[in-house]
């Protein structure tokens, strides 16, 4: 989750939009662009929590749904997609525009 830290400093270079800062991981979580991509997995001492705002359903039925955020990108989504079609042939991809 370090990286997201530095999202809203390049973001509306890249995507002529704002993104507003992060104040926790958490937040850059919520704001990724499918729905299964939606964990997040910290260690403490002898712990393991798992942070996953949508549930984990369709990351094991291996669906890939639109997570409709204010910085959803359709066209970004659709490329991840596809990408992550061509390595895993059996996902169900769902449009990024119903």
């Amino acid at each position: 989750m370090r990286n997201q830290a530095r999202v809203h400093l390049w973001y509306p270079r890249r995507f002529g939009t704002d993104y507003p800062a992060l104040t926790r991981a958490t937040e850059g979580v919520d704001r990724f662009l499918a729905c299964a991509c939606m964990v997040g997995v910290s260690t403490a001492m002898d712990r393991v929590d798992v942070y996953a705002p949508r549930g984990l359903a369709d990351l094991a039925a291996m669906i890939i749904r639109p997570n409709r955020v204010p910085n959803f990108q359709a066209v970004e989504y659709e490329k991840k997609a596809a990408r992550w079609k061509q390595c895993w042939p059996e996902l169900t991809v769902l449009p990024a525009m119903a």
